[in-house]
């Protein structure tokens, strides 16, 4: 029996590092989804697939004024929901277009009139208003948020879609009586829907700001069922928000721009408050995380995080893979604006290894792109661990689309080029016929990159969209040196990865194990971030 029970346990060990080795061979090989010549040049082939193929639409127009889209969801099938703001006679209005995969607009997606031909205006409340965000459910439909005007003033308003764009009845909102679209008051002030995002469980987070009495406006959470009823069991810090999270910062106000939820169930708000970026994250119930403790050590919950001399504004969040947290905005320099962007730790610290071009940021710094003011709108996290961050930048004339890609440790991308062939990491593309604004990005599965906003017609604003190459995804930094002392030892790095392999976490991972004082990775954290970033493994904490 004991020689059996020792059989099955090498026999288990020897399955667990095949297991190990393969995903480690397979995280080391170079995955190319599409062989596109130069990073950051546009797809012009067949994007768009109704015209010469340039790579970018600078006019789509919706109503009969200023269009933009401000927001961008990728479907399952590769087409391209953008959702924004539209004038018509004078009022602004919901509005929402589908693209097909090529760029062509979606015939199908015929809205609520029947006559769309993909793309429509979706007014909603008295008159005024404007989606902020939007998202598209497992199932295909499309949520969007926003605010609209109730007659007096703003409220939160959404609305969702079926497949072809018609009005979702069975969505009712807290009335029960919405039949698809309606507005959401949250305080008796001006109340705005900045981000939205979708739990796993069907549920829907909204992001804004709220009105208070007391210091004007202030972060905001709503949470709501999946028929837009309020979800009850959200209390807010002061748990008894019943569906609502007034999250203050201190006697300051301030407005969430980003919201993520982490696969915990955690929700994590960015935005602005008194000038600098601002962070909060709450636990599935709303009340404060107090192990989110931050730069200090001492947060509980919430922190505010200068990054410029003054004058910080985060506008996006991204989550990665290893539960680290990608912070992006625009800084004053002391001169004029910068992309900026910050990385935290899962406990909130500023993440060291996070060190930008300089190679000395140490979590946090600005980013000059153009030639005067650089605003960035929208983050995103390629598999890979590459960061991609889009905006708009003074070109010396007027303003662009801009887009930088980061390496993992925050350095530029040399390897992004743009149109031209000389970005070095970082890119400014002219879209429209004058200033262009990006407000929202997307990464395809096929590692390209799709960049919505509004640009400049001669004489209004449109919606504009471009879709860039990704290039191949790069490979990943993964190696059998677990611990990063420059060497594999059998009785470190093979060890730990037998360990990983049998299911082990936390402390069983390195028990007893003697680490090189040089070795950049001592504790289950970083092995485990490391593993998850640089290995592609999945890992529970």
């Amino acid at each position: 029996m004991l020689r059996l029970l020792a059989f099955l346990r090498i026999r288990n060990v020897r399955r667990a590092l095949t297991a190990f080795g393969a995903a480690l061979s397979i995280a080391q090989s170079s995955v190319a989804y599409a062989q596109d010549p130069t990073p950051g040049s546009l797809h012009t082939s067949p994007f768009p697939g109704f015209a010469s193929g340039t790579g970018k639409i600078a006019n789509l127009a919706i109503g009969s004024g200023v269009d933009g889209s401000n927001a961008i969801a990728l479907q399952a099938d590769g087409k391209i929901v953008l959702a924004g703001e539209c004038v018509s006679g004078g009022v602004g209005n919901f509005c929402v277009a589908r693209l097909n995969a090529d760029g062509s607009l979606d015939q199908s997606f015929q809205g609520p009139n029947g006559n769309g031909g993909g793309k429509f205006l979706l007014p909603i409340g008295a008159g005024g208003g404007g989606a902020n965000a939007v998202a598209v459910q497992g199932d295909g439909k499309i949520v969007i948020a926003g605010y609209c005007y109730n007659g007096a003033d703003d409220d939160f308003c959404l609305a969702r879609l079926s497949v072809d764009g018609s009005l979702d009845t069975s969505f009712d909102g807290p009335s029960g009586s919405g039949d698809g679209k309606f507005l959401l008051a949250i305080s008796a002030f001006e109340d705005y829907a900045h981000a939205l995002t979708l739990q796993s469980d069907g549920k829907m987070v909204l992001a804004g700001q709220c009105g208070s009495a007391i210091i004007g406006h202030g972060f905001c959470a709503v949470r709501l069922n999946a028929d837009g009823s309020f979800d009850t069991s959200f209390g807010g810090p002061s748990g008894t928000g019943n569906g609502v999270a007034q999250v203050p910062f201190g006697t300051v106000g301030g407005v969430a721009y980003a919201v993520a939820v982490q696969p915990d169930g955690k929700i994590v708000l960015a935005g602005t408050c008194a000038g600098d970026f601002c962070v909060a994250r709450l636990n599935a119930g709303g009340s404060f995380d107090t192990s989110f403790v931050g730069p200090s050590g001492a947060s509980n919950g919430n922190f505010t995080l200068p990054i410029g001399s003054s004058s910080d504004f985060a506008a996006s969040l991204a989550l990665q893979a290893d539960g680290k947290l990608v912070l992006a905005g625009n800084c004053y320099n002391g001169v004029n604006d910068d992309f900026c962007v910050a990385r935290l730790n899962v406990n909130g610290s500023l993440d060291a290894s996070f060190d930008g071009p300089s190679g000395f940021a140490n979590g946090k710094f600005l980013l000059p792109m153009g030639a005067g003011n650089d605003a960035a709108r929208a983050a995103a996290v390629q598999s890979d661990g590459k960061i991609v961050i889009a905006g708009h930048c003074f070109n010396g004339a007027n303003t662009d689309f801009c887009v930088a890609r980061l390496n993992v440790d925050g350095s530029l991308d040399t390897s992004f080029d743009g149109p031209i062939g000389n970005g070095n990491g970082q890119v400014l593309l002219p879209i429209g016929a004058g200033s262009d604004v990006a407000k929202a990005l997307a990464l395809q599965t096929d590692g390209r990159i799709v960049v919505a906003g509004y640009c400049y017609n001669g004489s209004n604003d449109d919606m504009c969209v471009a879709r860039l190459n990704g290039g191949p995804y790069g490979a990943k930094h993964c190696s059998l040196d677990l611990d990063g002392d420059g060497k594999v030892v059998a009785t470190v790095d093979m060890l730990i990865g037998t360990r990983v392999a049998m299911g082990l976490t936390g402390d069983a991972v390195i028990g007893g194990i003697v680490f090189a004082p040089h070795a950049t990775r001592k504790n289950w954290p970083d092995i485990r971030s490391y593993l998850v970033a640089q290995c592609g493994m999945t890992l529970a904490p």
